[in-house]
């Protein structure tokens, strides 16, 4: 009997440590990262996601963000995630991912004059995911959670009234249509990393940038840049670009939770980014910034027109892809 009540208690224990290893099982590491400033709407909704993956994983996930230039800058952050040093990056496509051989007409989500407001850019965001995503494999990624970042103005040093006052102005920009478009409108361009912008207007490298109200506030560049233009030029956005090898090494309940925790951050940033471009944009003027509305964007629009039929003699892959941006609605 006693034999037996002990043979009873082998079985019960062994049975415990089976079930307590099954369910701790592996934890997955997320190191995720944006080059946008942890107060930058991008930035919280990165950070509300992490949050979210680390509660509804249960602690099978473990989440981390690193925001601004902690990791490098944009380029550096991209190819980080590529190689596997991150599991995920937050990035434009066009200057994340564009900037790999075969992706450059990524830069057109980011085109002056191209989309009507930010309720189509968002619509436009939402049915180009599986698209952005099959282009980006080529490279070892999957896209996911793509956020708008708003309208740009331009914020310059010197007054900008009508497109004649550009002339001669060196703005900064991210990518070639930014550059292409500032010489359009008569600057000239020069081309580097958000988070250098700060440093290069306070030393006079370049006399503007341009950015929506919210992410020009949340890195402060009205410090040494005091006029902004509104001119809704271009609107700008990220996505989530996803190892994909690390991403379909994951359980499929973990791989369904990290969709969700990506639409859930997409709805988050959408709620507060439209709320913060007003608050923004009322704090510069309390920073001392003289905004100015443009009354003669016509003629921006019509200096800008040409680029279009430029970019689309890029090649078919160019033109198909403009053609799937526009016919959205």
């Amino acid at each position: 009997m006693k034999k037996f009540v002990s043979l009873l208690l082998v079985l019960a224990l062994m049975t415990t440590f089976i079930g307590c290893t099954a369910g701790t099982g592996k934890v997955y590491t997320l190191r995720t990262s944006t080059n946008l400033a942890a107060t930058s709407t991008v930035g919280k909704a990165l950070a509300r996601f992490v949050e979210l993956v680390n509660e509804k994983s249960g602690g099978r996930i473990k989440a981390t963000a690193n925001f601004g230039s902690e990791l490098g800058n944009q380029a550096e952050q991209v190819e980080m995630a590529r190689l596997g040093d991150l599991e995920m990056v937050v990035a434009a496509p066009g200057t994340g991912p564009g900037a790999y051989e075969g992706l450059g007409q990524l830069m057109m989500f980011e085109f002056p004059f191209l989309f009507k407001d930010n309720d189509h850019y968002r619509r436009v965001l939402k049915e180009m995911e599986g698209e952005v995503s099959e282009l980006v494999s080529s490279i070892g990624f999957t896209a996911m959670a793509g956020q708008s970042q708003g309208s740009r103005s331009i914020l310059t040093t010197s007054p900008v009234e009508s497109i004649e006052d550009m002339k001669g102005l060196v703005m900064r920009g991210p990518n070639p249509v930014y550059i292409a478009m500032f010489e359009a409108l008569g600057s000239s361009g020069i081309t580097m990393d958000w988070n250098e912008i700060y440093t290069a207007l306070s030393q006079n490298v370049c006399d503007g940038c341009e950015g929506s109200p919210s992410s020009l506030n949340a890195s402060k560049f009205q410090d040494h840049a005091k006029y902004l233009a509104v001119t809704n030029h271009i609107i700008a956005c990220i996505y989530y670009f996803f190892n994909t090898e690390w991403l379909e090494s994951l359980p499929k309940d973990l791989q369904e939770i990290i969709r969700e925790c990506a639409e859930e951050a997409v709805k988050y940033q959408e709620e507060i980014d439209d709320e913060d471009q007003g608050a923004a944009l009322e704090q510069m003027k309390k920073d001392g910034v003289t905004v100015t509305e443009i009354t003669d964007i016509d003629k921006w629009k019509e200096a800008c027109a040409p680029l279009l039929d430029e970019y689309r003699a890029k090649g078919e892959e160019w033109a198909a892809f403009i053609d799937k941006l526009t016919s959205i609605e």
